[in-house]
């Protein structure tokens, strides 16, 4: 067997470091350097997360929200560590999408980067409804409330449309532009968050609130486990998978993609957890009267701007309602890049037409810049609000996440002598253990979340399938490879049904079911490395995207 060569490899991600690309046509070029990169990590984590999670996370756990950060953090290092490793080793756009490809085939590479474009495309539109729902403490003619839910009015829809539109242009202006511009957005993302943590505890910190109204764990240990993915804490962290999609314009990427996504993780959890802590202290004591479940009603659409007023603090609030637009909006920027690499590299699989591939003169995918755009139009009719949404997409983007350990365990066997910038000591085990925990945060999310999110997988399924035998590619789908997913989607699907979360039936043991769904994720983790690739295969998919 060949291995490929370090050159072999910088091809087979788009160019040689530091050159210009083979065709200047479809191949993208390397120009984010380190700090950028960081950055970019940075920003797609600190979006609209930091401005309502702690609010909606405290909702659901009372002051114990804190620990369901620190649980979601740890899921979100362990999967930075995986992709560290193989975003390393393969630094390709839209890495998420290829990656599997190699390892699992066509079917595998299809679905993680189809269930990865479901989430992504809807987090502009997302970001967009944020700003506009912080806005409307402003301009009450933004929004509206419908049925309990805040949703946009006519006016705010143009708005949102608007903001998109700039979304599309500032991306179609290239990287390295949008890179530097990316180091001021996100030194401000940083410091924001930052003075509201110091303003909150110095102003008005209550101590009494994580011990009063409920104790510490009012909804229990069900609480904190529910927040981690219907409260924001997985949606607000996963933003690291920015890194991994940039990886294919990244300078040094051997070298700078593990920093960017594990330094970006490790900065912004400490913030998350801070706000939390200043957040929980700072609510005021008439907001707490029906306990922590019914804090949301008083102050939905703009909480730490809400307490910053309730102290006096007139220029923290106007700071924090200016970043009600700098922050999602950056993420939102972000997220629009993302999205065309994910199309990108599903065009590169030889899933989606080449028209995806398609580069404008700033070398950026613009077909693809402009499709998910018409189609990010369309997700802002239904948008009911932005805590109805994040644990849909928190479900479809830990399920597409989980295609890591799993190709990290099998290229572990299929290219044993390839180069690894990055190794995780101990990489399959820590690769197994982050798969049970993803398992266990899909099951969290609860059958009323995990049905569509399955539904939606099973339909991308039909549709490869549909579209392979209708255009008479020739191309294997690699369906058995793939059959560790549909066992794992269709068990979760089964144990969220009877479960205890979000509308499930409560037939399962209490604390019981997580170590039922852990077990079961784990067996589906061993299957998975059983049923990969050959190693011969891998290898000529590896020279044939170096060809």
């Amino acid at each position: 067997m060949t291995i490929m060569t370090d050159q072999h490899m910088h091809l087979a991600s788009g160019s040689v470091e530091g050159s210009s690309e083979k065709s200047g046509a479809t191949e993208l070029q390397r120009q984010i350097g380190p700090v950028a990169l960081l950055f970019t990590g940075i920003t797609g984590i600190m979006g609209s997360g930091w401005l309502f999670a702690s609010l909606y996370a405290a909702q659901i756990a009372g002051p114990a929200a804190v620990v369901s950060w620190i649980i979601g953090g740890g899921v979100a290092l362990l999967l930075a560590l995986v992709y560290a490793e193989i975003g390393g080793m393969l630094p390709l756009a839209g890495a998420i999408a290829r990656i599997p490809y190699f390892s699992h085939g066509s079917m595998s590479g299809f679905m993680a980067g189809w269930l990865c474009w479901i989430a992504y495309v809807a987090t502009a539109p997302i970001e967009v409804t944020a700003v506009l729902q912080y806005s409307s403490n402003l301009l009450p003619w933004l929004t509206t409330t419908v049925d309990g839910n805040r949703v946009l009015t006519g006016h705010g829809l143009v708005v949102a449309i608007a903001l998109l539109f700039g979304f599309v242009i500032l991306n179609l202006a290239g990287v390295r532009w949008l890179a530097r511009a990316n180091l001021a957005v996100t030194s401000w993302k940083i410091a924001i968050p930052l003075l509201a943590v110091a303003g909150l505890i110095v102003f008005g910190f209550d101590k009494g609130n994580f011990t009063d109204h409920g104790g510490f764990m009012p909804t229990g240990v069900d609480g904190i486990f529910a927040a981690v993915a219907g409260g924001g804490v997985i949606f607000s962290l996963f933003g690291f998978r920015t890194v991994i999609d940039m990886a294919g314009e990244a300078s040094n990427p051997q070298r700078n993609v593990p920093l960017a996504m594990i330094g970006a993780v490790v900065i912004t959890l400490v913030i998350y957890i801070l706000l939390q802590i200043a957040f929980i202290g700072a609510v005021p004591e008439a907001h707490l009267a029906g306990g922590w479940t019914q804090l949301a009603e008083n102050v939905a659409d703009g909480p730490f701007a809400a307490f910053a007023m309730i102290l006096g603090l007139q220029g923290l609030a106007a700071l924090l309602y200016v970043d009600a637009i700098v922050s999602p909006a950056g993420t939102g920027i972000a997220y629009t890049g993302a999205t065309a690499r994910i199309n990108y590299a599903l065009a590169q699989n030889g899933q989606l037409p080449k028209l995806f591939m398609r580069l404008n003169a700033a070398q950026v995918p613009v077909w693809s810049i402009v499709i998910n755009f018409l189609i990010g139009l369309l997700l802002l009719l239904p948008l009911p609000g932005w805590s109805q949404l994040i644990g849909f997409i928190s479900s479809a983007a830990i399920l597409s996440l989980a295609f890591g350990p799993v190709s990290l365990a099998a290229l572990r066997h299929q290219l044993p002598d390839n180069k690894r910038p990055f190794r995780l000591k101990g990489g399959i085990a820590v690769s197994a253990i982050a798969f049970m925990l993803v398992g266990c945060v899909v099951y969290w999310a609860g059958w009323q979340t995990n049905w569509k999110v399955f539904a939606l997988a099973l339909a991308g399924g039909a549709l490869l399938i549909a579209v392979h035998y209708w255009t008479g590619e020739k191309e294997k789908l690699d369906l058995k490879q793939s059959l560790w997913f549909w066992l794992f989607i269709n068990g979760l699907g089964v144990l969220s049904l009877v479960g205890n979360f979000g509308g499930g039936l409560g037939l399962l043991p209490k604390y019981g079911d997580l170590a039922i769904v852990g077990l079961f994720s784990l067996a589906v983790f061993f299957i998975a490395m059983r049923d990969r690739l050959p190693n011969s295969e891998t290898q000529r998919l590896l020279n044939e995207a170096a060809a």
